[in-house]
């Protein structure tokens, strides 16, 4: 998993790097058109691959609004989990108004996601009691919104990339029922952090801070 936080920062430095060197003389100056988004990092997400796209709509030079929708494999039956996690389904939406200033801009996001999988020999804890199992089904789900700051421009005559680097808050819901409880129930705590395990350990409401750092590539149906 390290090695996949690694490969996505470096991404992030390249494509940086691109959209500032060469292009920087120019300007979205976009009316009524719209532009197709794709999300690279997506494919590098910790859990499962995502595969993920969406429109930006230009009302104005000054305002867009951005619809995305990204899967995984998972809903079309293919099989995608990873480590403890099998059968994994995944789908999330994000929804942004932007306001430009030349090729800088604030978005408003809006986001939700749905995780619906089997998870393998792990624990929850419920009404202060741990309870190990080795099949359990989790439904998993995201209410979040946010403040991106962000820079678009173009790289070609109609590729764009669009930078951006975003703080708020997420709502994560979860319901864990445990399908094959373990008759071990004597055990060491797992060496997991976080990221990977904790979230997917009880039965309730919580609310995080959220961070986004990424990139999206833009495609330009006609010359502008």
């Amino acid at each position: 998993m390290k090695s996949c936080y690694l490969l996505r920062i470096v991404i992030l430095l390249f494509f940086g790097l691109l959209s500032s060197i060469n292009f920087a003389q120019q300007i979205l100056e976009l009316d009524k058109r719209v532009l197709i988004k794709t999300s690279p990092m997506a494919l590098l997400e910790p859990e499962t691959i995502i595969i993920q796209g969406g429109i930006e709509y230009f009302l104005s030079p000054k305002f867009s609004i951005q619809t995305e929708l990204g899967v995984n494999a998972g809903l079309f039956g293919i099989p995608s989990g990873r480590g403890k996690n099998e059968q994994f389904s995944m789908w999330r939406t994000k929804n942004e108004l932007k306001f430009y200033s030349k090729k800088n801009y604030w978005g408003v996001e809006l986001f939700f996601v749905s995780k619906d999988f089997i998870r393998t020999d792990d624990y929850y804890v419920t009404n202060s009691n741990k309870i190990w199992y080795d099949r359990a089904h989790i439904d998993f789900q995201i209410f979040g919104t946010g403040l991106k700051f962000g820079r678009q421009e173009f790289v070609s005559e109609n590729i764009s990339l669009d930078s951006y680097l975003g703080i708020g808050i997420r709502s994560r819901y979860r319901l864990v029922n445990a399908l094959d409880i373990s008759p071990n129930q004597v055990r060491d705590e797992l060496n997991e952090n976080f990221l990977t395990a904790d979230r997917y350990r009880f039965n309730r409401w919580d609310n995080i801070p959220h961070l986004t750092l990424g990139i999206k590539v833009g495609i330009l149906p006609q010359k502008r």
